[in-house]
């Protein structure tokens, strides 16, 4: 009779697809529990690796691993992973006219307390106490912008709160760049004057944004891989490129000094959209190599289990993932990947979510709200999506912008309001690598590991395949690694 203890690591092999015989029930049952515990997750993750492998046997489980010896010893296996998940609390999504309201309640209500934090802003008045002022009396007013509209030369928005609404006229040359950049729904402040009735003037916008950030190092110089878009089963998979870097995190691949990089990586944050999927465009079948979600994961699986043990890997879901479309998405379910949620070194996050490595803040977005900004805002281009996460950050929200190309869930609670400031941002989705420094954060458009698609060529977009980032979470250091031109 198997123990208690020993049922949790039984099962997630059987939710792999593996048998243990008798011999090898015998066995871990003779054994003390945590060390039968250990045989029997080392066990797994070897049988992951050899694709042959369906039955666990005694003789397999008593095996000892093979020891391939590194060029150098392995930086990163010496230090302890501190790896935290901040989940905000669960909400409920409310399917008529009041989860609306409630959800722009939330936004703005959380919105305007972010604003509120800066010194300069705390004066900022409700929009209702602003409209009874005298004419010409100037103040600061905080409200959710619902139109924008430019007219001789000018730009008209409407701002509203949650009592009332008004209309703005934005003066000056420098407002006017700084409006256009404004988003639908975006939470703002003005600082301006009464100019008539349900009229403003404002000559000076203010956006949510983030002070200058002093940011968390960790103590070790252990680094992260941040990987978008990976697309298994998609015909324009790079396998090739995917084969590399599993090699170059294994110090098979490159010269010394990248090997010796390769040596300090102890996490990998893959942002989204890890499978083609299934459905998600019209004729999509005529571009899989595996036509079906479940085996899509399977592979990916197989595909991760190669990656060093001493290595923690972690996964959101993104727009081609088995779950809803709508923003925030929960993880990939387990009956679709159970090869992922039993490895142990997997873990399963939502979309988006905070992630404390080492004590450096990450925020991980999949980033399908970037497609919004970057198709209509002027001064954004596809070419620099860096640009357009930076515009996010200032606007302190995941996706400003309802009823775009991004659907959002209407919740009690706006969940992608950023509440914390991160130490570094990272997004996927638009398949081109870049990064930059904003106020001390580190803001990083992950690159893929897909070919140009029929639909990028025809929206002209050039995908940077296999360009990943190597981040130092002591130095911050940022290092791009070009799969292509590794040997």
């Amino acid at each position: 009779m198997l123990s208690e203890e020993l049922f949790p690591v039984v099962q997630k092999a059987m939710a792999a697809g593996y048998q243990l015989t008798p011999d090898a029930f015998t066995l871990l049952n003779e054994m003390p529990v945590e060390e039968a515990i250990q045989l029997m997750e080392e066990a797994i993750r070897r049988a992951y690796r050899q694709s042959n492998i369906f039955i666990i046997d005694a003789e397999f489980l008593a095996k000892k691993p093979e020891v391939n010896k590194p060029m150098k010893p392995i930086l990163a296996k010496k230090s302890v992973n501190v790896l935290d998940l901040i989940l905000p609390p669960m909400t409920k999504s409310i399917g008529n006219s009041n989860g609306y309201i409630d959800y722009f309640n939330s936004r703005f209500k959380q919105l305007e307390s972010i604003i509120k934090q800066r010194p300069d802003l705390r004066d900022a008045i409700p929009l209702a106490q602003a409209l009874k002022l005298p004419l010409k009396t100037k103040f600061k007013t905080i409200g959710i912008v619902t139109e924008k509209s430019a007219r001789n030369n000018r730009l008209f928005l409407d701002l509203e709160d949650i009592d009332t609404t008004t209309q703005v006229m934005v003066s000056g040359e420098d407002n006017l760049k700084k409006g256009l950049e404004i988003l639908l729904d975006q939470v703002i402040c003005i600082e301006g004057t009464r100019f008539r009735e349900k009229m403003m003037v404002a000559n000076e916008l203010y956006w949510p944004d983030i002070p200058m950030h002093n940011i968390h190092r960790s103590n070790d110089p252990v680094s992260v891989v941040f990987v978008g878009d990976v697309h298994i089963g998609s015909t324009h998979f790079r396998d090739d490129l995917f084969e590399k870097f599993l090699r170059w995190l294994n110090q098979d691949l490159g010269p010394q000094p990248s090997k010796d990089l390769a040596s300090t990586v102890k996490y990998v944050v893959i942002a989204g959209d890890l499978v083609d999927g299934i459905g998600i465009y019209p004729n999509q079948l005529d571009e899989l190599t595996i036509p079906t979600q479940k085996a899509q994961y399977e592979e990916a699986a197989k595909l991760i289990a190669r990656f060093p043990d001493h290595i923690e890997t972690i996964i959101i879901p993104g727009n081609h993932d088995a779950v809803r479309r709508s923003l925030p998405q929960p993880v990939i379910p387990e009956s679709y990947a159970p090869s992922l949620y039993a490895n142990p070194n997997v873990i399963m996050a939502p979309n988006p979510v905070y992630i404390d490595l080492n004590t450096v803040r990450v925020l991980v977005a999949h980033g399908s709200s970037l497609t919004d900004i970057l198709g209509s805002t002027p001064g954004q281009d596809f070419a620099n999506p860096v640009n357009a996460i930076e515009l996010l950050l200032k606007c302190r929200h995941i996706a400003p912008s309802y009823g775009g190309a991004t659907p959002i869930a209407p919740e009690q609670v706006d969940r992608l309001v950023m509440k914390h400031i991160p130490d570094v941002v990272l997004m996927g989705h638009i398949h081109i690598y870049e990064s930059k420094k904003y106020k001390g954060v580190t803001l990083i458009s992950a690159g893929s590991f897909q070919d140009q698609t029929p639909y990028q060529k025809r929206m002209k977009l050039v995908p940077t395949p296999g360009v990943l980032s190597v981040f130092n979470l002591k130095t911050h250091d940022q290092f791009p690694l070009d799969l292509e031109r590794l040997n």
